[in-house]
Parts: structure tokens; C-alpha cells; sequence
């Protein structure tokens, strides 16, 4: 019940700030971040954590009205480590936007959707998880010109996604990224 709570209320939200829209934006990202891991084996009680350090990249669509934007995004981790094969989230942001200069916007936001985990661990198993993650982000989006800004921006992804096999659990519980995009705009309205 809480998981269609969330989606009736970001729906609710997307669809009223598109309708409100001045531009339409397309955004193609980089990021580089982190995965905090949580591992316990339930025979031996053994615990650990570890950070899991990821690189990737993302494209974004979405709308701008005068204070907010919306954006429906899909972005892509890998990791040197070995043992994870990817990161994936889906999902939609919704900014507001700070104006305090005719150049530039500071943002503040949400967001939510899907993460998506594969890992290869320790013993060769094979581990696919994928939950519902919320979050927060803001940052700084400059603007070059009329049609393009560029954006530097962080992003805090609150996970809870468990993944059980052969007694050993592992909890995949926050990803945290900074980033930089590009983003075209364009005039849906004359």
C-alpha cells in the first residue's frame, strides 16, 4: 500500500508540472558515486560493510515551468570491483528551482523509482535485486545559453534492497553520486 501511495502521489506530481511547462529538456549525464553494502552470513554471524565505488552515465527528458522541472531519467553504474556487474535506477525527479541570478539556478529535489543490483559474490553466485529507492538532490545548473545549461549536481539515493542466498544476505542501503550534465531545452509553447 505504501509503494502505490508513493507512485499515485509522484504521478500526481509529474503530470501537473508537464502541464505547467514552458520547455522541454533533454539531459545526457556523467556521474561517479558510491554503494554502501551491508553483508552478514547467518551460520558463522559474520557482518561487514563496504562502499562499492561506481562510474556512470544517464540521459534525462523532462519539462520547466518557471520554478520547477520535471524528469523522467535513466542512469547506469559500473564498478571496478569486480564482483558487481551493474547498477541500473529508473525513475522520475521533481526540482525546484532557486533563482538568484539571471545565469544560473540552484536546485533542490526529489525523486524516486527503480534500482536494479547484479553482483557476482565471493562464492560465484549470482545475485539479482531490485526494489523501489526515494531520495533527495540538488546543485548548480548554469546557464551557457538559450538552448543548452550546464549542471553540477548530487544525488542521495535511500535504498533498502536484500538479497538472501546460501545464508549470506547482503543489504544494498544508500548510493550516493555527484554528477555533471549537459542539458538541451526547447520552447513547447510560442
Amino acid at each position: 500500500m505504501k509503494n502505490k501511495f508513493k507512485t499515485l502521489a509522484l504521478t500526481l506530481m509529474l503530470s501537473t508540472t508537464a502541464a505547467m511547462a514552458d520547455e522541454s529538456l533533454v539531459a545526457l549525464e556523467g556521474a561517479f558515486g558510491s554503494l554502501n553494502v551491508d553483508q552478514e552470513n547467518s551460520v558463522s554471524g559474520a557482518t561487514s560493510n563496504s562502499n562499492v565505488s561506481l562510474m556512470g552515465g544517464g540521459i534525462k527528458i523532462g519539462a520547466q515551468s518557471d520554478e520547477f522541472r520535471v524528469f523522467l531519467s535513466a542512469n547506469y553504474y559500473d564498478s571496478s570491483d569486480s564482483n558487481y556487474n551493474y547498477v541500473t535506477t529508473y525513475g522520475a525527479e521533481l526540482d525546484y528551482l532557486i533563482k538568484p541570478s539571471p545565469s544560473f539556478d540552484i536546485f533542490l529535489g526529489v525523486n524516486a523509482g527503480i534500482a536494479s543490483i547484479e553482483q557476482i559474490d565471493d562464492t560465484n553466485v549470482k545475485r539479482t535485486s531490485k526494489d523501489m529507492y526515494y531520495g533527495g538532490s540538488g546543485g548548480l545548473n548554469v546557464h551557457l545559453n538559450n538552448s543548452f545549461d550546464l549542471e553540477f549536481g548530487g544525488r542521495v539515493l535511500l535504498l533498502d534492497i536484500s538479497n538472501t542466498k546460501n545464508n549470506v544476505k547482503y543489504t544494498y542501503n544508500t548510493l550516493i553520486s555527484g554528477y555533471a550534465s549537459v542539458i538541451y531545452k526547447f520552447h513547447m509553447k510560442d
